[in-house]
């Protein structure tokens, strides 16, 4: 019995020996040299009417290097699979508004640590037909003007919105999952969501974590939830956590979905546990196991 106890204490010692979390290097943002930066990334109109003009802007700037010339032209923008890879390329019915842009201007240079505006215009036609619309005006960057102009990063500026006509605002919240065992932080909900309809829209998602036995939530985005674009006819995968979790609990983890009319809550009992922690039970039963095998075979040889 000594023996096991004197295993037992030094297995424990050793786990408690063990960092909670791993440390690792952070990168070094001053060994990349961020040069072309553009400022909004994207916009969006809510609604446009056939027959009418918008107008919009962005700033083109240099952050760092050399002078260095720039090229704009306006591409398709469309999505594929549920992570959203985006395709430049691809031509639909949604990517319509790539001919309705006009841009002030095309190419230029820009000054290190300077900027340039640059405007647009979307003319809407008159025969138009109702539903979504995306493009991306991309901006392609050459090198310092004192060399020959190489293409060395692109950056593209989102322009999308919702064409009035007929349309259908129809959604469907194909997964609503929360994990029941979790081996490290953080808490993490995942959801699939189809956007069945012919217009972009917005999903919001709300994750809610309370006690084993209260209803005072320790952490919640209730506030401030999180969203994601949902273009025409396209299935989203998305996650939300609860980053600041610590290693071991028990949590009660709500995950609430709402697009157009369509809302899905799922609610469940969350396992934090981390796999040393198990280790040390197991080995706890084992040898709870292993001394009563030997009282029993002990006493029977009495």
């Amino acid at each position: 019995m000594k023996k096991i106890k004197t295993l037992l204490t030094a297995l424990i010692l050793s786990f408690s020996m063990i960092p909670a979390t791993a440390v690792f290097a952070e990168d070094d943002e001053n060994s990349v040299n961020y040069v072309l930066g553009i400022t909004p990334t994207q916009k969006g109109f809510e609604t446009m009417e056939p027959g009418e003009t918008y107008a919009g802007s962005f700033k083109v700037r240099n952050k760092g290097g050399g002078e260095f010339s720039y090229k704009i032209e306006v591409t398709p923008y469309s999505v594929e699979g549920e992570n959203y890879s985006p395709n430049y390329d691809k031509e639909t019915k949604y990517t319509d508004i790539v001919k309705w842009i006009s841009i002030d201007k095309t190419e230029g240079t820009v000054a290190r640590g300077q900027e340039e505006d640059i405007s647009y215009t979307i003319t809407v036609p008159e025969n138009a037909h109702g539903g979504g619309q995306a493009a991306t005006i991309m901006v392609s960057m050459g090198g310092d003007s004192n060399e020959g102009l190489q293409t060395v990063r692109r950056l593209g500026y989102l322009v999308y919105g919702n064409v009035n006509g007929d349309i259908i605002r129809t959604a469907k919240i194909l997964e609503n999952k929360i994990p029941s065992f979790i081996f490290d932080p953080p808490i993490i909900a995942t959801s699939v969501v189809e956007n069945t309809g012919n217009v972009y829209t917005k999903a919001s998602y709300t994750l809610q974590v309370f006690p084993l036995f209260s209803d005072e939530e320790i952490y919640t985005t209730e506030e401030n939830p999180d969203g994601n674009i949902l273009f025409p006819e396209t299935k989203r995968y998305s996650e939300i956590s609860w980053e600041g979790a610590p290693a071991l609990g028990i949590f009660r983890v709500k995950q609430t979905i709402k697009i157009f009319d369509e809302v899905s809550e799922v609610e469940k009992l969350v396992f934090l546990c981390p796999l040393w922690f198990i280790a040390i039970i197991l080995l706890l039963i084992f040898l709870i196991i292993f001394w009563i095998v030997s009282r029993v075979r002990g006493r029977n040889r009495e």
